[in-house]
């Protein structure tokens, strides 16, 4: 485990404030109410009304005059405050962003029930309620800037601290690794366990907003080690709105490139369009809100490559190499010596496995070129569909729920660097143009969240979600395993992918067949159970709740699962000579410098439970002064293997001990009963125009692995052999001999 710890002191002015407080995943609105001297009034009844749906809530200030209404919905509310004596007060066009803590107090006239005064303006913006420091930014913002790819990830730069490093789709925060960031939307975290990814991005069009936590987070957040990206989606109202869009790039409406004047511009096709659509299905009680999105692109891509030039495919290595005969070696005086072959021509028969992979590589487009003498052009296609369903409800005053719905489906097939599929392809981990062979991508979450109002001080929030991703990658197959197929003895059959083609390396020139790692299923899950209770008496909002995880992976995917054959000059070379040997004459004589495969032959399915609980009381100490308290207890369980699929080394006794058997613990690791992580934040407003904020806190989070909650070691269920040379001059094996 690691922790964090962060100190800030901020002194925020009003004429330069861009951030604001924060104290939850949804929003909060909190003050007083005051008479006319600043005295506070006691059993105000205050009704808060969301402008959209008109579902009304109530509650009644404290003997402080302290009234609180939290886990509300962003976007614009309307609030009215009565109480014996005073006239009837509204405030119109308040806006409740996500996560924040908006403070607002009403000041009341002397005056009777039947007096009205009503004022149409917006909270301040300098916020004095919680010490935490956020950035948030509205959905309307978010739809109109002009986003290449529309991924507002993009966006979380805006916020002090984030910087989203290049090639890359997840932003770091304060420093911190993207993948170790809280990613939470409604509520519920989308950040998958492994490979440490998010399950998707929301769509544009489904943000209502989104908030940045950055600095002294409080105890309701977890699991992070940068910063918190909490995502709120859009919901329907009493009016029908819809949208319908398209967004299109061609080749045809780009310039021509400077340097290239004559001939085809390379093709590039975008087609990114959806709709939206939300209204009501029961007037101010249930909504509705849909949307879609599909993208259609092709990208063409321009792949260079070193492959053997015509005569070195017949052994011709003439003013290319120094190449030696490996069936000529003898030791004199120390060392291996060998013939050279006459004109550095092969002239012995050459490895029938060679030849019969030689013809996987293409003729080169340049025939008079040793290197770059291979060019492929392709389109990279790239397909996604998603699509957002979300049903929101209220029952009376004392219950709000909604329910959400998200399907993310993407095809990518990028282009080789042979038309076979083989060869290298570098590039980022998720995104178009980054994967290693034909890839299939689906993320989905379901979330339900229900707020009960026991009395108006007294409320209960519940939230469950369930988020899976599936990424399934394949390359280049054969028809057969690949020891029949390839004609190479002693190739395991008894591995997942067994008809994949195995991976060819040569010093200095393209590779034949896929990158390792290019065959994988993986499947992630992740069910969370989040539940709070809040409770205000007097200056206290106290919150207190639990935030329950249960992790799944199920996995095959061994990085070369019918092996990696390397060539390099061993087996062609001459001790003492330098430059001398070629990996292609290697090859075509069978001189294996390294062999090695990964074998794996049932599913892996690594299970995880974490258990947190936080408490937090944000104490109004008096008109100025506001201590923000808190602290989160983190249990994380040993993971285990679903059936038991991992052993431990046991130095004492020299052998394996397997999970779960033999009186063995189903895991490797014990219990941490001591994770306490404190949160500690005071707010000091000076000035009307100056607010002071200090904060400490302590965060807990895995380590073992990026973002991998699993520590059950796997071996020997997954299992990497290997055969080498020994002394870089001999070959590990002749190729067709296996």
């Amino acid at each position: 485990m690691k922790f964090q710890n962060a100190i800030l002191v901020v002194v925020s002015l009003l004429a330069t404030c861009g951030l604001a407080a924060s104290a939850q995943v949804a929003g909060k609105l909190t003050g007083r109410a005051l008479d006319p001297s600043g005295a506070a009034i006691a059993n105000a009844q205050i009704e808060l009304t969301e402008s959209a749906t008109n579902v009304h809530q109530s509650a009644v200030t404290t003997n402080s005059g302290v009234y609180v209404f939290i886990n509300l919905k962003p976007g614009l509310y309307r609030i009215d405050a009565a109480a014996a004596g005073f006239s009837h007060l509204t405030r119109t066009e308040i806006t409740v962003p996500t996560g924040e803590t908006v403070g607002l107090d009403l000041t009341l006239s002397v005056g009777t029930a039947q007096q009205s005064i009503k004022v149409s303006g917006d909270a301040p913006l300098l916020q004095s309620a919680t010490s935490n420091i956020e950035s948030n930014i509205a959905g309307t913002t978010v739809a109109a800037m002009p986003l290449n790819t529309r991924n507002f990830i993009q966006l979380t730069t805006l916020a002090p601290g984030v910087e989203l490093p290049p090639g890359t789709q997840l932003p770091r925060i304060n420093g911190g690794r993207p993948r170790t960031n809280e990613y939470l939307y409604d509520g519920i975290s989308a950040l998958q366990p492994e490979p440490g990814q998010v399950a998707f991005f929301p769509l544009l069009d489904d943000i209502q907003e989104f908030t940045v936590e950055t600095n002294n987070v409080p105890a309701e957040f977890g699991r992070f080690n940068g910063g918190v990206v909490n995502a709120s989606t859009r919901s329907g109202s009493n009016a029908f709105h819809g949208s319908l869009f398209e967004f299109l790039r061609n080749e045809d409406l780009n310039a021509r490139n400077y340097f290239a004047t004559t001939g085809r511009k390379p093709e590039y096709r975008r087609n990114l369009y959806g709709a939206t659509f939300g209204g009501p299905i029961l007037h101010d009680r249930l909504f509705v809100f849909a949307d879609y999105q599909g993208i259609k692109q092709l990208i063409g891509v321009t792949r260079i490559s070193t492959i053997p030039t015509m005569n070195e495919r017949q052994g011709i290595f003439t003013g290319v190499s120094k190449i030696y005969d490996p069936s000529t070696g003898h030791i004199v005086n120390g060392k291996l010596v060998r013939q050279e072959f006459p004109n550095d021509v092969i002239n012995t028969p050459l490895d029938s496995a060679a030849l019969a992979l030689l013809a996987r590589f293409p003729t080169p487009s340049n025939l008079t070129a040793a290197a770059n003498n291979y060019t492929r052009t392709a389109d990279d296609a790239d397909h996604q569909n998603q699509f957002d369903l979300r049903v929101d409800g209220a029952y009376k005053s004392r219950d709000r729920a909604f329910g959400r719905y998200t399907f993310y489906n993407e095809v990518e097939q990028p282009v080789t660097p042979l038309p076979d599929g083989s060869g290298a392809i570098s590039g980022t981990v998720l995104g178009t143009g980054g994967v290693a062979g034909l890839s299939y991508v689906r993320g989905q979450q379901a979330v339900l969240n229900e707020t009960h109002t026991f009395r108006p001080n007294l409320l209960n929030d519940l939230r469950l979600g369930y988020t899976r991703r599936n990424n399934n990658i394949a390359g280049a197959t054969l028809n057969d395993t690949a020891s029949a197929a390839l004609d190479i003895p002693g190739i395991p059959t008894n591995g997942a992918f067994n008809n994949a083609l195995p991976l060819f390396t040569f010093t200095g020139f393209q590779q034949i067949g896929p990158s390792a790692s290019t065959f994988s299923l993986y499947q992630t899950g992740v069910w969370e159970a989040v539940n709070s209770v809040s409770l205000t008496k007097g200056g206290h909002a106290l919150k207190a709740g639990i935030d329950f995880r249960w992790y799944q992976l199920n996995t095959v995917s061994p990085p070369n699962p019918t092996g990696s054959f390397a060539f390099t000059t061993t087996g062609t070379n001459q001790q003492g000579v330098t430059s001398s040997g070629n990996s292609i004459a290697s090859f075509l004589l069978g001189q294996v410098d390294t062999f090695q495969i990964d074998l794996q032959e049932s599913k892996i399915r690594p299970r995880d439970h974490i258990e947190e609980y936080f408490v937090q009381d944000d104490w109004r100490v008096s008109s100025r002064l506001t201590a923000n308290i808190g602290a989160r207890w983190t249990l994380h369980f040993p993971s285990t293997e679903k059936t038991n699929q991992g052993a431990v080394f046991n130095l004492q006794a020299q052998q394996l001990d397997y999970l779960g058997q033999g009186g063995n613990s189903r895991s490797a690791r014990e219990l941490h009963y001591a994770n306490v992580a404190p949160r500690i934040g005071v707010t000091y407003l000076l000035t009307p125009r100056t607010v002071v904020r200090s904060g400490y806190g302590i965060v807990f989070i895995d380590q073992s692995g990026i973002t991998t909650p699993f520590t059950t070691p796997q071996f020997p269920y997954i299992q990497n052999v290997q055969q080498k040379t020994l002394d870089s001059l001999t070959s590990a094996f002749r190729l067709s001999s296996g």
